[in-house]
């Protein structure tokens, strides 16, 4: 008889702790509230993709396309190449 509680004991002691470790967890997150974060609108420079807010961002329209670059890039842009001038 002691065998049998013995294997029953062990065959659901993984449950049990996860069962528990599943509760302690719950109670210590269900006081917390999500709240995001307040980063705002930010864009990414197109040669570094370093991330930077408007303020901190070139605008460089080529060929109807919008892309922005952060001002450390922004200083030697080359033509684009396939721009022919006539």
């Amino acid at each position: 008889m002691a065998d049998s509680w013995l294997q029953y004991g062990f065959s659901y002691a993984p449950w049990v702790l996860f069962g528990l470790i599943l509760l302690v967890a719950f109670i210590m997150t269900r006081g917390q509230k999500a709240e995001p974060a307040k980063i705002g609108q930010t864009f990414a420079c197109a040669a570094c993709r370093r991330r930077g807010s408007r303020d901190q961002m070139v605008t460089v329209n080529r060929e109807g396309a919008v892309m922005w670059y952060c001002r450390e890039c922004a200083q030697p842009l080359p033509e684009p190449a396939n721009s022919s001038s006539r």
